[in-house]
């Protein structure tokens, strides 16, 4: 899949200019139009685990220092119906307003966790091993590998993100409520009281031939 590749820089960058990725990674496959894009910029770093080689279905654009990710998944959703609701979700954090997040519909039937409007991760059991993961444990690392221990679903590829201090932005597209997708939110208090804002991406991908 080709990108513009996020600006490695700057905030207001992140959706317009086009870059390079020095010492970085550049994914050059096709894209299809049935990708799930995320793109999250200024973070502090990110991890994955699971099935997550780069590949036509897991496609990962990011800068050295992984203060910017572009994530292109193709994911083998459970429910094909075109009644099943897709939205765009854009996340904001900054430190005057917090954590605000707006998804518009795009098509299908309006759907939503009436418990978390941040979550949407329908597997009540996927959702709360999410929780208990990034609570449990202090660095990403150890994070991304647990998902995938605990979690434990074969094909699945999983994206984590430390947000890092405000601001920052999440946009999110093809953003689906459905039993082979996750995407949420945590908010995770530390030891010494300050608070941590952790992103979690993750799904069932399609294989290579789909």
């Amino acid at each position: 899949m080709k990108f513009l590749i996020l600006s490695c820089l700057t905030l207001s960058a992140v959706l317009a200019q086009q870059t390079s990725a020095p010492g970085g990674n550049i994914c050059n496959y096709t894209p299809v139009g049935d990708e799930s894009n995320q793109k999250a910029v200024p973070i502090d770093t990110f991890r994955t685990s699971g099935l997550d080689f780069v590949r036509p279905n897991w496609c990962i654009t990011h800068c050295a220092d992984r203060k910017s990710v572009k994530v292109a998944a193709r994911f083998n959703f459970a429910n094909q119906s075109t009644s099943v609701a897709t939205y765009k979700v854009r996340h904001t954090h900054t430190r005057a307003s917090g954590l605000k997040m707006n998804a518009e519909l795009i098509s299908g039937v309006p759907t939503k966790r009436d418990d978390d409007p941040f979550n949407f991760c329908i597997d009540d059991a996927v959702s709360g091993q999410i929780d208990t993961i990034v609570k449990t444990y202090d660095d990403i690392e150890t994070m991304s590998e647990a998902l995938n221990y605990y979690i434990n679903k074969p094909g699945w590829a999983y994206m984590i993100y430390d947000m890092g201090f405000p601001p920052s932005i999440i946009e999110t597209d093809n953003v689906k409520q459905d039993l082979n997708y996750c995407s949420k939110t945590v908010n995770k208090q530390n030891s010494d009281g300050t608070f941590g804002l952790f992103q979690v991406f993750a799904g069932l991908i399609k294989s290579d031939s789909s």
